[in-house]
């Protein structure tokens, strides 16, 4: 009897379990996108990172898995500039903003359940603060702090050498390590292609080396219990898939591969959205316009070669862009010229003149500079220096882009050769100022610095972001009278004085500039009504979630090949309503 009530009870048991496996897999199923893992969000990225660790490498895709690995002290909201707690549950600044104090949330802990101590900020501070870290980049903000004074193991006070506008934001932006798995490695080494589990909402779970890399939530995650985070980071899993050529990684995108296309130039949005796809709204086509702070795109010359020390010649090539040919016939004018190193800093103010196409005037440049004798169709000097320079990139959408360009210059007696190579390898001349002219991109940043870019005391850093070795004692001079000024309408006078003083510099051919974020996604996801915050551009994978209502529409409309209701193809955020689902 008590045998057969054994085998009831275990029977019993199974069918639970396979009950609840069911239940679970259909939560799955109805959690994820079609075509993907359950639960799954896919992405696009054209170039697989040479490390993992933003740290060392200072580029989109590993700062973006960087900052899903592991926490900053606090978390800034992009829709009210406010700081809000996270590993930090506040950081107190003296009436003087010379010292500051971090105030640890004893809840805090990492992936491995540990807590998150005095300990580990300090291991960071001396991490990035090492020379033999490849850490020059956040050397800049921390080297105007004193080494922190541990008060215990939930306080840690920070004294300022210099006040200056940023010292909070740097703290509260600052990325805490774990230092019972990161001491004793190698810091420029060991976490190439892996990475330990931090105390961020993911971890980095698989790593294919230049095929695929996958981000896993973390359900033992101490920070969800925070009123702020409710709601957020709602994907079970994020893989980015590499594909590098980019009308490859479109198609794919159109057939369902990923979930989310954000490479989209001005041909392919006005040119490549009348598929079924697009006009059944089965994928989202949309521009956001909200306040998200615009970068810059251009062709750094490399200033400490000798060819390019003569701002004649630097301006005379900036000449030879013919952006409006570009704008329109590649671009189909949905960029305009970029005018600026700041272009978000104007709003509808004229700001800085624009540089036309003029080989006429690049001519007289050239001449004047002493490029006035042409052998074998080249300009060269009475030294026998001839105009001929190359062009490293790894963007293959640009080549069309830069072939005119080449055109161009080649006709005013000018050689471009176009050399391009992949993002680790661009990575590593760029970190060595190994180029002649590179093309590159930096994103706007909310509370960025001058320092960073332009002042002359980077310009010979060993991985740093002075690309063109850019050297103005007069431009040093208003960048190092900013750090004590705290009115950001002051600050912004200074910078639009800074600018203008670059731009007739000319350290770069600027390209040009959108005032909006365009987005290409399944019609699949349930998101704020004003789909991205108001200050960011991103937000994607913090606010967006899978929608199963959504997706059931969206498998059926594409089995019968019926339409989904229409999205507005243009969201303005002051419009939208409150970003709350």
């Amino acid at each position: 009897m008590k045998q057969k009530r054994a085998i009831v009870i275990i029977a019993c048991l199974i069918l639970l379990i396979v009950f609840f496996s069911y239940i679970a897999d259909q939560n799955l199923r109805i959690a994820g996108g079609p075509g993907n893992v359950p639960g799954q969000l896919t992405l696009h990225t054209s170039e697989f990172p040479k490390s993992f660790n933003a740290f060392v490498n200072n580029s989109t895709d590993a700062s973006a898995v960087f900052g899903l690995v592991y926490d900053t002290l606090m978390e800034l909201d992009y829709d009210t500039l406010e700081f809000k707690p996270l590993i930090a549950k506040e950081i107190v600044t003296s009436a003087d903003k010379k010292v500051f104090t971090v105030k640890l949330d004893p809840r805090a802990e990492w992936a491995d359940e540990r807590p998150i101590v005095a300990d580990d900020v300090l291991f960071t501070y001396e991490t990035i603060m090492n020379p033999a870290n490849q850490t020059s980049v956040q050397r800049m903000f921390y080297s105007r702090f004193e080494p922190p004074i541990k008060v215990d193991d939930h306080t840690v006070v920070f004294k300022t050498k210099t006040v200056h506008y940023n010292n909070f934001i740097a703290l509260a932006e600052m990325t805490i390590l774990p230092k019972h798995l990161f001491e004793g490695k190698d810091f420029n080494q060991s976490f190439n292609m892996s990475l330990p589990p931090g105390s961020g909402p993911y971890i980095l779970d698989e790593v294919k080396e230049g095929r695929y890399y996958v981000l896993k939530r973390r359900h033992n995650y101490w920070a969800d219990q925070l009123p702020h985070r409710q709601g957020t980071y709602n994907f079970e899993r994020i893989k980015y898939k590499v594909i590098r050529d980019d009308n490859v990684a479109f198609e794919a995108f159109k057939k369902g591969e990923f979930d989310i296309f954000t490479s989209i130039s001005g041909k392919r949005w006005v040119t490549e959205t009348d598929s079924e796809r697009f006009q059944k709204n089965w994928i989202v086509k949309q521009k956001i316009y909200n306040y998200a702070p615009k970068g810059i795109y251009g062709l750094a010359f490399n200033m400490r070669k000798p060819l390019f020390q003569d701002r004649r010649v630097r301006q005379a090539i900036f000449h030879l862009l013919d952006r409006k040919t570009i704008l329109e016939k590649l671009e189909y004018n949905q960029f305009q010229p970029l005018s600026s190193y700041w272009p978000s800093l104007y709003g509808s103010e004229p700001g800085n003149p624009a540089v036309e196409y003029d080989p006429v005037k690049a001519k007289q440049l050239l001449e004047e500079a002493g490029f006035n004798r042409l052998e074998n169709g080249v300009l060269t000097n009475q030294q026998g220096e001839r105009l001929e320079f190359t062009i490293s990139y790894a963007n293959e959408p640009y080549e069309k882009h830069l072939t005119l360009f080449a055109d161009s210059c080649k006709q005013a007696g000018v050689k471009v050769n176009l050399d391009r190579v992949s993002w680790a390898t661009l990575i590593k001349k760029m970190d060595e100022y190994k180029f002649d002219m590179v093309m590159i991109g930096w994103s706007g940043a909310l509370f960025g610095e001058p320092e960073q870019l332009w002042h002359s005391k980077h310009a010979e850093e060993i991985g740093g972001s002075n690309l063109a070795g850019y050297k103005n004692p007069e431009v040093d001079r208003l960048i190092d009278s900013m750090p004590p000024i705290f009115d950001a309408n002051k600050r912004n006078e200074i910078i639009k004085k800074i600018d203008a003083l670059i731009y007739r510099d000319t350290p770069y051919v600027l390209f040009w500039w959108r005032n909006y974020t365009a987005i290409f996604y399944k019609n699949i996801f349930e998101m704020p009504k004003t789909v991205l915050p108001k200050y960011s551009s991103g937000g994607i994978i913090r606010n967006w979630r899978f929608d199963p209502a959504k997706i059931k529409q969206y498998e059926e409309a594409v089995k019968k090949r019926e339409p989904l209701p229409e999205a507005p193809v243009e969201i303005y955020y002051d419009q939208a309503a409150s970003d709350t689902f």
